[in-house]
Order: structure tokens, then C-alpha cells, then sequence
């Protein structure tokens, strides 16, 4: 353990350098300040690397760029739950163990959930535009409470999203791979996912990205939904097909959707999607808090615990 080195941002270690210290107290330490090159020599010897919440997305360019020059790297830590970028797949290929922080941003990500659909049922993006015109545009709101939420993925997210669906009084189903029997409500699996969104007021997204998830909310899949339900992505982009869901919208053959992902990103401004009256957009933060940073370190810090004790990580991929 005393040969290890470890890679991580100054804003990481001006807050948990204490806590660094405690876990592994014979550590070295590379610290990546602002955007600064780090030295040869030094990526030469370091061996562990945490990406923290507060390099993204700024410093995330300098920071696994760094990572990924170190040739004795062991070990690399994210904050984030998904690993579908390409730059992860190529630490694995190379023998670097991959753990990230999953469940981490569950909790905002699923409050933003609810923050779309309680916007959309209550057509919130049509007041602002009129409070922007000074326009009274009263009218009655729809309420949530006896809703039909399909949830489409049940990890750290659509397990949130579940219980906070429940505590709205809405009747929420879990779409998953395979049925455990534990599940606190409806579950169904991925193969009938055509079926079941048929039935639906609203449906969310929150599957990673991968092989077999790739598009599959599909033209015929948007098409099966109900002309008044509300779509919302807090996944990836590309597990949706975004024209077909850029023309149900425009044709108000879905009610309305809150996407906190899009293809690609950032979204150009020219994008349709921007323009349609029923849809609101958040730049792929919706996990991004104060909150978020702290429960990712936490998870970092509780493996390094683990490394140095010679235990299995936690959220290890692959």
C-alpha cells in the first residue's frame, strides 16, 4: 500500500484530504490544480485515481486525460453511475479496475422526476410564457394522485423514483430485466415494455446505456404510448429514438416530456425540441448537486477503506 499514489482534484482534497489521510495514511498524493498539466514524473508513479463531482464537466477533459497517461494506474473511481463513454471502456481493456459511485445522484435525479411531471401536468412552461406577457391564463390542473407511472429501469434511480411516485399517491409499475419478487409494486419485464406502456400516464426512463438498451424507446414504442402521456429520460440519449419523439410531441400524440439527456449533447440550438410548447429540458444535471459531490466522495472514500484493507470494491464494473 505504501508504493500507491493517488490522483485527484484540489477541490477534492482542500475538503477531504483529512478523511484521504485517515483511510490511507500512507498514501501519496497527486493533486490536479485547475487545468494544470500534471508532470510527467508524477503520472509516471501514480496508481489510483478518483473523478470527483467537482471536475465535471469543466475539468473532466484534464482530468482523464491525465488519467489515462498513467501507466501504472490500478485503480480508477468515478462519481458518476453510468460508464458508457468509450474512455472507460478503454481503462477496462487496459486492466484498470473501474468502480464508480453509483446511487450518488438517485436521490436528485428522482426529484427531478417529479419536478417534470408535476410541471408538465400542471403546464408549467405555458405559465411562464404567460407570466412573460403579463397574460392571466387560468385554467384547472391535472393532478398526479392515481396516475399510472411505468419506470422503465429499477437501480439506485428508479427505486427513488418509485417511492416518491408512491408518496404522490400515483400507482407506479417497474419495467426491469428480471422480476426478484422483492419489488415494492407491479413489475413487469423488459420483453413486455410494449404492452405496459400502453396503459400509461407517464413514463421514465432510467436504464443505463448499453448493447441492449440502445433505442429501445423506439418509433413503435412512442407510438404504443397514450396521446396524453408524458415521457420523461433521465438515462441517455441514445436510448430513444429523439426524431420520432421530436415528431409524437410536435403532433400532440404524447402530452409532454421532461429530458434531462438528448442526442447529441449539448443540443443544438436550432434543435426542434427547443421550440415545441410541451417539453422541458435540462442540460443533463439533473443528478448535478451539492449533495451529489458529498455522497460520491463518501462512496470513494468508503472503497479506498476497502483497498487498503485488501476487501472487494463496491460498484465495481465488469
Amino acid at each position: 500500500m505504501g508504493s500507491d499514489v493517488l490522483l485527484c482534484t484540489d477541490d477534492f482534497w482542500d475538503e477531504h484530504g483529512t478523511a484521504v489521510r485517515a483511510a490511507a495514511p500512507e498514501l501519496d498524493v497527486v493533486v490536479l490544480t485547475g487545468d494544470d498539466r500534471v508532470a510527467d514524473e508524477d503520472l509516471a508513479r501514480i496508481t489510483l485515481a478518483f473523478f470527483s463531482h467537482d471536475a465535471w464537466p469543466d475539468r473532466a477533459r484534464a482530468f482523464v486525460g491525465a488519467a489515462l497517461q498513467c501507466p501504472q494506474l490500478a485503480w480508477f473511481h468515478t462519481m458518476s453511475a453510468g460508464v458508457d463513454s468509450p474512455v472507460f471502456g478503454r481503462m477496462v481493456d487496459d486492466g484498470v479496475r473501474l468502480t464508480t459511485s453509483s446511487g450518488a445522484s438517485a436521490p436528485p435525479i428522482a426529484r427531478t422526476v417529479m419536478m417534470y411531471l408535476l410541471a408538465l401536468a400542471r403546464k408549467l412552461p405555458e405559465r411562464i410564457r404567460d407570466q412573460a406577457d403579463g397574460r392571466w391564463g387560468w385554467e384547472r390542473w391535472d393532478e398526479l394522485e392515481g396516475r399510472r407511472l411505468v419506470v422503465v429501469g429499477y437501480g439506485p434511480i428508479g427505486r427513488e423514483v418509485v417511492r416518491l411516485a408512491s408518496c404522490f399517491g400515483m400507482d407506479p409499475v417497474i419495467v426491469r430485466r428480471q422480476i426478484r419478487g422483492d419489488e415494492p409494486c407491479e413489475t413487469r419485464v423488459l420483453g413486455e415494455l410494449h404492452d405496459v406502456v400502453a396503459g400509461a400516464d407517464a413514463v421514465v426512463v432510467a436504464l443505463p446505456l448499453n448493447d441492449d438498451t440502445r433505442g429501445i424507446v423506439s418509433a413503435e414504442l412512442i407510438g404504443a404510448m397514450p396521446p396524453h402521456a408524458f415521457f420523461v429520460n433521465v438515462g441517455r440519449g441514445e436510448l430513444v429514438d429523439q426524431d420520432a419523439l421530436t415528431a409524437a410531441l410536435a403532433a400532440a400524440r404524447l402530452g409532454g416530456a421532461g429530458l434531462d439527456v438528448t442526442t447529441p449533447e449539448p443540443l443544438p440550438p436550432d434543435d426542434p425540441l427547443w421550440t415545441l410548447p410541451n417539453v422541458i429540458i435540462t442540460p443533463h444535471n439533473s443528478g448535478s448537486t451539492d449533495g451529489t459531490g458529498r455522497r460520491a466522495a463518501e462512496a470513494f472514500l468508503a472503497n479506498l477503506a476497502r483497498w487498503v484493507a485488501d476487501e472487494p470494491l463496491a460498484n465495481e464494473v465488469g
